[in-house]
């Protein structure tokens, strides 16, 4: 199925988008869910800047956004809808178990979130429900959510990367670049930059400037730390000046 707006047909139903940028996932989504009575697909894209538009031009009722788009996130997406005023309603489906970007997306506006391993059944649930005007969350992703309520604000955010992908996110976020990180950490660029995808993947945010405003926006420090799991990456401090004497 070609990526854009589909031709509008007569039957009646709620009107969705599909917004996923695996070419093979998001036709699969058109396909399966084109077959429902209930349903007309109006569109897929793979991207923000596609979807903004198409949205305005055929005002469905429903976008069924992934997590993870080419230019961003369907938290960003969401926010972005929620800027226009616009009634079309959203359900992010995703692969990713993370109970921050399902919190994170209920904040900013979102109306469902649902994960990819859930049957088709809980898919088309979650879409009527939404589309209907109500709320929907993965049942196991709603008991992640309440179990995590426990852990301190910056250790229940950083909890889902590992002690090195906490190292860097805060190298990152200080202004470091991947060479600096590389050699400060003594490992190599290339495994800097996997570390790096990693961190944008599990927070969902796609560049630097997202991150910052990540770790700005949930009240985290920009800079490192000195802990228990960190201490090895401050610099030593300077020795005090020598004052002569007279």
């Amino acid at each position: 199925m070609a990526r854009s707006e589909i031709g509008r047909v007569s039957s009646p139903g709620t009107r969705v988008v599909i917004v996923d940028d695996h070419p093979i996932v998001r036709d699969a989504l058109a396909c399966l869910l084109g077959e429902s009575p209930e349903l007309q697909i109006v569109g897929v894209t793979a991207s923000i800047r596609e979807t903004l538009p198409l949205v305005e031009r055929t005002m469905p009722d429903l976008l069924l956004v992934d997590l993870s788009l080419e230019d961003g996130s369907g938290i960003e997406l969401a926010r972005a809808l929620r800027r226009t005023r616009t009634k079309t309603r959203v359900l992010i489906i995703t692969g990713f178990r993370d109970e921050f970007a399902a919190a994170e997306a209920l904040s900013v506006g979102v109306h469902g979130y649902i994960l990819k391993e859930q049957p088709t059944a809980d898919l088309l649930v979650a879409i009527d429900t939404v589309a209907r005007g109500g709320r929907y969350i993965s049942p196991l992703m709603a008991s992640r959510m309440r179990t995590d309520t426990s852990h301190g604000s910056e250790d229940r955010l950083l909890a889902r990367l590992s002690r090195r992908e906490r190292e860097i996110f805060r190298l990152v976020v200080a202004g470091s670049g991947s060479k600096e990180i590389a050699s400060r950490l003594f490992i190599s660029v290339k495994t800097v930059d996997t570390h790096r995808t990693n961190i944008n993947r599990k927070l969902g945010v796609r560049t630097t400037a997202s991150l910052i405003r990540f770790a700005a926006a949930h009240g985290i420090a920009i800079a490192p730390r000195a802990s228990s799991e960190d201490t090895d990456l401050l610099e030593p401090a300077a020795p005090p000046p020598v004052i002569p004497t007279v």
